[in-house]
């Protein structure tokens, strides 16, 4: 017990040193010196984005029960999977990127469904960041931990993908996601249009209305030019969050979408943050 609550803190710290240390060096290589200078803002949003998946590890086991709950009803309905030996027959790579390609496909539209009606006040929490630094890719509310899971869990249970390599590629997204949310505006020319980027993330939390709903690709930007939400004008240099944003609260950002769902009930008038996609 001992031993594998050391092993899980050692592998949680690692989770944020190794970034720490790569997107350090990203930012001296963009800014110099002057990223060593955090702002009175920058500390109070890493403290709060960190702060976040501590507080929602004291709820994972209910996610996890919920999760297996998921996985065990889809079982007991009989619905299809994919047969374990179709995957023996191919390489494990092409297991890997088929994963990948399938589950951030169903990122991008769980995404889309995050900035709808009812779901949008879930997923404005991680939006909230106004100082947007690689740590906001953990400012996640657990309700959105909960929808992105259950989806998962839904397609491993259709696709039936071996657990060789998995490891690695979710360690690897969760880099990929940590990286598109830095502060720093880094562009790949044309690849942009296939592989998410920093400025394009920067468009997606834009506080713009004119970037509202574009940009939904987690690992690959282009979902959102097959399907007409893609915008990447220049370098993005305005703000970032919301009108009204609960900011680096963590107590509110934990209630806020309870708050915002009791507002009708209460005769308050709601905020018209982010325009809903249709």
């Amino acid at each position: 017990m001992t031993e594998t609550m050391l092993s899980n803190s050692m592998a949680a710290l690692l989770g944020y040193l190794i970034p720490f240390v790569l997107f350090t060096l990203l930012g001296f290589l963009c800014a110099g010196r002057q990223a060593l200078q955090w702002s009175s803002a920058l500390v109070r949003s890493v403290g709060a984005n960190l702060l976040m998946p501590i507080l929602n590890g004291m709820v994972g086991p209910f996610i996890m029960i919920s999760v297996a709950l998921v996985h065990a009803s889809y079982a007991r309905l009989g619905l299809p999977e994919t047969p374990l030996a179709f995957w023996d027959q191919l390489p494990v790579w092409v297991a890997l990127v088929a994963w990948v390609i399938a589950i951030d496909f169903c990122d991008y539209w769980n995404h889309r469904l995050l900035h709808s009606k009812g779901f949008w006040d879930i997923h404005a929490v991680h939006h909230s960041d106004e100082t947007m630094n690689w740590t906001t890719s953990s400012r996640i509310h657990v309700l959105e931990l909960v929808v992105m899971q259950t989806s998962y869990i839904l397609l491993a249970s259709w696709m039936n993908i071996p657990g060789e390599g998995v490891g690695a590629i979710v360690a690897l997204r969760l880099l990929h996601n940590n990286w598109v949310h830095t502060r720093y505006d880094v562009h790949l020319g044309p690849l942009t249009r296939i592989i998410a980027t920093p400025r394009f993330h920067h468009w997606h939390h834009a506080d713009d209305p004119a970037a509202y709903n574009s940009n939904f690709g987690n690992t690959f930007s282009l979902w959102d030019v097959m399907f007409g939400t893609y915008r990447v004008p220049s370098a993005y240099k305005g703000k970032f969050g919301f009108e009204g944003t609960p900011g680096n609260n963590v107590a509110r950002l934990m209630i806020w979408p309870y708050l915002q769902w009791l507002q009708p009930l209460v005769g308050r008038e709601q905020k018209k943050n982010i325009p809903l996609t249709p």
